[in-house]
């Protein structure tokens, strides 16, 4: 189709003159996505002098996602890439694709395997900590517990809880950044402001944990065969020049962020979601009590549990992120429309995931959906919870595992409800997460 033959890509609801669509999602931040989420397949946002091509068709979705040859890294990998020194992981093409292979022994099922019983007992050893009828703020739990996963499968590192929850902090601090980086021009979101000074420091702080990790491996190199000893081992394709600390110091905090603040988050959310319906708990209590059967957790066991596996499904599916972007290598048609080279093209996870053309009820937590049958698929690009394509999650294995293990070891132990009185509010970041999550756990029977 040639450019004479295109036809123009109509606004987004909402926008109004000069601002675009900055007041709308300042007005409806956890909605916006799905309140312009039209007929249309492809429409026009802006916000204030930046504006995107927002797909709305999963057609759309799937290629923007796997056609690397018209669609390259977009703002929001800038952005995210920009706070982590713009490591090798975060970039596209031949750099992209050798660092991945580099890595990818670290996230294999053989590795998850192997880090599968220190999951499993971490997770025993924390939440028979709990005392019944004291108050557990489980949004802080579960960051905890998949943060001492994390360090301790990828990095072999056993850190000081004040230090591990430092760390979680400065990535939550990232992750609502990064909605605000991509929308919003750099000269507001860098401005010397008391927060943009709070997360300076806390970053600095962050590096330099980092950094002494690092150190600590290089007077012992190849000690731990981990991910860190990977990318002390990495090299650059293009020169077979080693990496420099620097450069693993990047890698590092990525793949962290990567691993931690979606896996915690999700994780949160599904211990919300299953808190609030006793059928789901129970059901989860009956599945754990049979694959166990007074047997303790084991990776081959994980893989029996259907239905917990069905619990985690749907959060990712519920509770997804609000934007992703891509960018046009040169001029591309979509739906119609010519999209000119170097124009940024997004999509709404979480938009996608609660479309009503698809999802029958897609507000609701259904774990049993039956929208497809037996054994069959959503259409692809309309559910993608690690993504598609080249730059499909490492880590989703491992980040799926960990989940599983966790309801799983949480349902034989204890029952949950939300503390009386307790207003669960949702913080507006990149990938929206309870502010806070107030339990109180029975002990099963």
């Amino acid at each position: 189709m040639s450019a004479t033959t295109t036809v123009p890509c109509p606004p987004a609801p909402g926008r109004v003159p000069v601002l675009g669509h900055v007041p709308a999602l300042l007005l409806r931040p956890l909605s916006f996505f799905e309140s312009i989420r039209t007929r249309d397949p492809l429409v026009r946002l802006g916000f204030g002098s930046f504006g995107l091509y927002l797909a709305n068709d999963p057609a759309l979705v799937h290629r923007i996602q796997v056609d690397t040859d018209a669609f390259e890294r977009g703002r929001f990998f800038e952005v995210l890439a920009g706070h982590f020194g713009n490591p090798p992981i975060a970039t596209d093409g031949a750099a992209h694709r050798h660092q991945r292979r580099t890595l990818q022994p670290g996230f294999s099922r053989t590795s998850v395997r192997d880090h599968s019983q220190a999951i499993v007992e971490e997770a025993e050893r924390r939440f028979a900590a709990w005392q019944p009828g004291v108050p557990v703020q489980a949004d802080e739990e579960m960051s905890d517990f998949v943060a001492a996963v994390v360090l301790r499968s990828l990095f072999s590192a056993d850190l000081p809880p004040a230090v591990v929850r430092d760390i979680r902090h400065t990535l939550g601090l990232i992750s609502g950044k990064l909605f605000t980086g991509t929308v919003f021009p750099e000269a507001l979101t860098s401005l010397p402001t008391p927060a943009n000074r709070r997360f300076k420091a806390a970053m600095d702080r962050f590096h330099a944990v980092i950094d002494a990790l690092i150190q600590d491996r290089r007077a012992e190199p190849g000690s731990v065969p981990d991910v860190l000893d990977i990318l002390l081992k990495a090299t650059h394709p293009d020169t077979g020049r080693p990496f420099t600390d620097h450069e693993i110091r990047g890698e590092f905090l990525i793949l962290v962020f990567a691993a931690l603040e979606t896996t915690s988050t999700s994780l949160t959310w599904a211990v919300f979601e299953t808190a609030i319906r006793p059928k789901v708990q129970q059901r989860l209590y009956d599945e754990a009590r049979s694959v166990l059967d007074g047997q303790p957790l084991t990776y081959d066991r994980v893989r029996e549990l259907s239905y917990t596996r069905k619990v985690v499904d749907e959060t990712l599916r519920l509770h997804a992120s609000m934007l992703s972007t891509r960018r046009a290598r040169h001029d591309v048609v979509l739906a119609g429309t010519l999209v000119p080279a170097g124009s940024e093209v997004g999509y709404s996870p979480r938009a996608m995931h609660r479309n009503p053309a698809t999802y029958t009820d897609p507000h609701l937590f259904d774990p049993e959906r039956t929208e497809f049958g037996p054994g069959q698929a959503p259409p692809s690009g309309a559910y993608f919870p690690w993504g598609l394509g080249a730059h499909r999650c490492v880590g989703e294995h491992l980040a799926a595992v960990t989940m599983t293990v966790a309801l799983a070891a949480l349902a034989a132990r204890w029952q949950l409800r939300i503390a009386p009185g307790a207003r669960i509010r949702v913080a507006k970041s990149s990938l929206p997460h309870p502010s806070s999550l107030p339990l109180l756990v029975t002990p099963r029977g």
